[in-house]
């Protein structure tokens, strides 16, 4: 009896499980990745000759029906659904090429507009009654061009309990403020050790053990984060005195500078002239 190598059993376990055609429409290309909620490949649309992404489960189409009533530039359109001749679901979704934020490297200002986008999508999603329950840095894609998508709705139905350590909320009910715990983690993630005392107020605040001390929303969220970046009163923190003095130095730092010029302009003459 022949052994086959480890390895090279599981290429063919892989190769086994990844549908050849789907729907007589869809060929697929490669594997992007894989998880608990199902696998998503990289295929091609031959009736609309575009690149899809597509995800196939092996539970029923909730998730998909979640997907396909929030429509936002945040949040991974649904293109098509249907099902493989073993069962299982599939469906259709917009490609989104880029590096999900788990592996995101840009300045501290631009990982901050990338979270004030998450939280508007997220907002958005709770507009329309859904609770995504698993927000982590490896569930947002970053596009090339800053564009970004939050993924794996996959918990958003029912009354799934699940979520990934570190991110979920520590309250048993998961609800819209739970979602704002886990985005306050994220926060922390983001801002590592370049975190100020604002932006330390903004995530302490998301992330307080009590859901009720949280914001009220993830748009109120977001836009505490809007005004750390644009120097404006973050609600969170309470100001020393300096730290007043500092902020309206950034915001108003043409006319500091025109002041600036002035006083040594003055200071020059006067030295000159004496």
């Amino acid at each position: 009896m022949r052994w086959i190598p480890d390895a090279q059993l599981e290429l063919l376990t892989r190769s086994a499980a990844v549908p050849e055609l789907i729907a007589d429409r869809y060929q697929i290309v490669d594997t992007i990745g894989a998880g608990g909620m199902g696998v998503v490949y990289r295929a091609e649309d031959t009736a609309l000759r575009r690149t899809v992404a597509i995800k196939v489960i092996d539970a029923d189409e909730s998730e998909a029906r979640v997907l396909a009533k929030l429509e936002h530039p945040g949040i991974v359109p649904v293109h098509d659904v249907g099902l493989l001749p073993d069962g299982r679901v599939f469906y259709v979704m917009k490609l989104v090429d880029g590096t999900t934020l788990a592996d995101f490297r840009g300045s501290l200002a631009e990982r901050l507009r990338v979270f004030a986008r998450i939280c508007d999508a997220v907002a958005f999603a709770h507009s329309r009654g859904v609770v995504h329950r698993d927000l982590t840095p490896r569930n947002v894609m970053v596009g090339a061009f800053g564009e970004t998508v939050v993924l794996d709705w996959g918990l958003a139905h029912g009354d799934a309990r699940g979520g990934t350590r570190g991110f979920i909320a520590p309250e048993g009910q998961l609800d819209e403020r739970s979602d704002l715990y886990s985005l306050g983690a994220i926060l922390q993630f983001l801002v590592g050790n370049e975190a100020t005392p604002p932006l330390r107020a903004i995530a302490r605040k998301a992330t307080a053990p009590e859901p009720t001390a949280r914001y009220a929303s993830a748009r109120e969220l977001g836009e505490d984060v809007l005004r750390y970046l644009d120097a404006a009163p973050v609600r969170a923190h309470r100001y020393t005195p300096f730290e007043t003095a500092r902020r309206w130095i950034v915001r108003n730092r043409v006319i500091v500078g025109l002041i600036a010029a002035y006083v040594a302009m003055r200071v020059a003459a006067a030295v000159f002239l004496h």
